[in-house]
């Protein structure tokens, strides 16, 4: 944005105004919300609350209800049997059923259990008379048999007499035990108190006809007589009172379970009560959140409308033209446009624009600008023709662009490579301190593929030469997950603050320089790969016969253009096959490599050598002179007549033939009949006995050797 443009009311403080205007909105909103969550909370647990109150409430009256029906269960069983099982079982109910009462139903069940001992005397005894009836009619049958042996006719009659009456005492003592209504048991009495006045009255009139002795049987069973009608009398007394008191425990029990039922019951509605009362405040909450959110969504649809009219469709223009620079950028990819209607705009809006938009425009302007440069930049180096021009391209950028004087380019391209030299270095001077990676791996940038930087963490590098004097930055060149190289930066130590940050901002635009590049590197790299795969011999690392036939043209045209010669070199290790034979092939392909090895130290580096065959090798010499071709064949038949070849598992002496031809640019001859002139030389060498040189000398030469089968 231009400096005398000041921002008056700028995108951030419409920004701001509006934050600040939703803050308060949200906060407002939000306190509400709190508020009314909380209550929402509440009632939310006193619901829950009541709920479980409720729960708890109708299972400990149920628990209650079930252990009054097993009380009134096990006392009806008691009452009818008299075993103290079902009187244990009923004080069992009756103590935990107390741990569960209120005060005012423990005083009920206190009355109940003062009752539950007095009936528990009451069986008590009705069980002693019962038993006591039994004696006494056993007492009353013994005497009535005795009265018989003593007057056997006056004894019939009374037996008959005791017996009938024992009967009906029976009948009535057994109806006793299974009535259970209290006018039945009086009626009871009656009759048995008019069965023993009738039999004593008899009983009375017949022992005045008898005599003393007999009489006083009589009075023996009118005794037996009372007692079994007092026992009689006294069991229906107690199975009356009995009843009565069975009554009065029903009614406790009744008056607790009502008890029990009524608490339930007002506990239940004060749950109920508690329960509405809280649901009538959720909803009530609800109904105020909803306004809240309500309010809310309203103060946002607000303030979108005023971001739209202020900010979005500003930036929906600013974004419209963005999309037609990157059109027009993609479009135009490296060609050279000073301005166009889109820059202009641009230009336009960063100087007109009073805020972040008009920043944001100069910023995208510069940006559309430096990717205008890496792209002009990326399809000018596409067109180099080797690495070494763009290494040279990128250095001149590094230096007279960015303002880095100091800088070395380290590459690995192949992986198969071990070492990672140095291909560029400035200032020159420096190569000689430079650490030697024999080892790629023992550069730090190159092993990790990470940025290193002494000005973040000193000595991190071992193999840094210069830690005393300048620190250093360096960029791993990456592609593909494989780093193909580092680009290594030197700066002074101490540096001005103010310095070091442009250094570094040069370095971070440097590092799109080298992502351009990196590509293209790699692309020139792989294109040198296929190219001598296609032209190289995998085994001796020699040109092939298809690189001979690929510029073999070129190469006499240079000749015949410089008035030049060539001396052509055919050479073949003698009795080569032998070694295979006798010592194998891996011998053999060692042979062979030691040899290229010793003819490459012996020629030229313009000179060229070929593999052409299994074991024969074609050199081509140009600018050769006078006996220079002779010269270099005795140069290198001798070399390998005198090294020994040293194998893994022996060592060998070798010797090598050759034929020698020259090509003149003033020659008849085309260069492949010379190749043919010094392959006939060569197999005219090995006739002769190996370990020579022949050379052919133009026609004559060619005279010489037409008779050679």
């Amino acid at each position: 944005m231009h400096p005398n443009h000041p921002k008056t009311w700028s995108f951030r403080k419409q920004l701001h105004a509006i934050i600040l205007i939703a803050l308060l909105s949200i906060m407002g909103c939000g306190i509400f919300g709190i508020w009314r969550l909380q209550q929402f909370i509440f009632s939310q647990i006193t619901m829950q609350q009541s709920s479980q109150t409720l729960q708890q409430n109708l299972q400990t009256n149920f628990e209650k209800t079930r252990l009054i029906g097993e009380i009134h269960t096990q006392l009806r069983l008691y009452l009818q049997s008299g075993s103290t099982d079902n009187l244990n079982l009923v004080h069992k109910y009756a103590e935990d059923l107390h741990h569960k009462l209120s005060t005012t139903e423990q005083k009920t069940l206190g009355l109940f259990l003062e009752m539950l001992n007095t009936l528990e005397i009451q069986m008590k005894s009705l069980d002693q008379n019962t038993k006591k009836i039994f004696k006494t009619e056993k007492t009353l049958i013994n005497t009535t048999g005795q009265l018989l042996n003593i007057s056997s006719q006056e004894g019939k009659a009374i037996w008959s007499l005791v017996g009938g009456t024992s009967q009906r005492h029976h009948q009535l003592y057994a109806t006793s035990l299974v009535t259970n209504q209290i006018d039945a048991l009086i009626h009871i009495q009656q009759d048995a108190a008019e069965i023993f006045a009738t039999l004593d009255s008899k009983l009375t009139s017949l022992g005045q006809t008898l005599n003393s002795d007999q009489r006083a049987f009589i009075e023996k069973l009118k005794t037996t007589n009372y007692e079994l009608n007092d026992t009689v009398q006294t069991i229906t007394a107690i199975r009356i009172t009995n009843l009565e008191t069975q009554h009065k425990i029903e009614q406790f029990l009744e008056i607790l379970n009502s008890e029990i039922t009524q608490n339930s019951l007002d506990k239940n509605t004060e749950s109920f009560t508690l329960m509405a009362t809280s649901l009538q405040l959720a909803r009530t909450n609800l109904l105020f959140m909803s306004a809240s959110l309500v309010g809310s969504a309203f103060m946002f649809v607000l303030i979108a409308f005023f971001l739209n009219q202020r900010m979005i469709k500003p930036l929906v223009g600013f974004v419209e033209l963005l999309r037609r620079m990157t059109k027009l950028l993609a479009g135009l990819r490296g060609q050279q446009v000073a301005e166009d209607d889109n820059l202009l705009q641009l230009s336009e809006m960063a100087n007109s624009r009073q805020d972040e938009l008009g920043e944001a425009a100069l910023a995208v302007q510069m940006l559309i600008t430096r990717l205008r440069e890496l792209s002009l930049f990326r399809q000018t180096i596409e067109a180099d023709e080797s690495t070494k021009d763009i290494y040279t391209r990128l250095a001149q950028i590094f230096e007279h662009k960015l303002g880095l004087e100091r800088f070395i380019i380290w590459e690995q391209p192949d992986e198969r490579a071990t070492v990672m030299p140095a291909v560029y270095c400035n200032p020159p001077e420096l190569t000689e301190e430079l650490p030697e990676f024999a080892i790629a791996e023992h550069c730090r940038a190159k092993r990790t593929g990470l940025m290193i930087t002494t000005l973040e963490t000193p000595f991190i590098c071992k193999q840094y030469p210069f830690a005393d004097t300048m620190d250093h930055i360096c960029i791993p060149m990456l592609v593909s997950g494989h780093v193909i190289g580092v680009v290594q930066f030197l700066f002074a130590l101490d540096l001005p603050e103010k310095v070091q940050h442009i250094k570094n901002m040069a370095v971070e635009e440097a590092r799109g320089y080298i992502a351009e590049a990196v590509p293209i590197l790699q692309a020139k790299h792989f294109a040198k790969r296929l190219e001598d795969m296609a032209t190289k011999d995998p085994l001796t690392g020699l040109y092939n016969r298809r690189y001979l036939d690929s510029m073999i043209e070129q190469f006499v045209e240079g000749a015949i253009r410089r008035k030049s010669k060539i001396g052509v070199l055919m050479c073949d290790i003698d009795h080569f096959k032998r070694v295979n034979d006798l010592f194998g092939h891996d011998t053999g392909d060692f042979v062979l490599v030691q040899l290229a090895q010793m003819i490459l130290s012996c020629i030229r580096k313009a000179d060229l050598v070929i593999r052409y065959g299994g074991e024969e090798f074609l050199i081509l010499l140009p600018d050769c002179g006078e006996s220079c071709a002779a010269t270099m064949a005795e140069r290198i038949r001798s070399l390998v007549e005198t090294r020994k070849i040293q194998t893994p598992s022996r060592t060998l002496q070798q010797t090598i033939s050759i034929g020698v031809a020259e090509f003149s640019h003033s020659s008849t001859k085309k260069i492949w009949e010379i190749i043919k002139l010094a392959d006939i030389a060569l197999y005219q060498a090995k006739s002769n006995g190996r370990n020579q040189i022949l050379i052919c000398q133009g026609d004559t030469a060619q005279q010489e050797t037409e008779n050679i089968p």
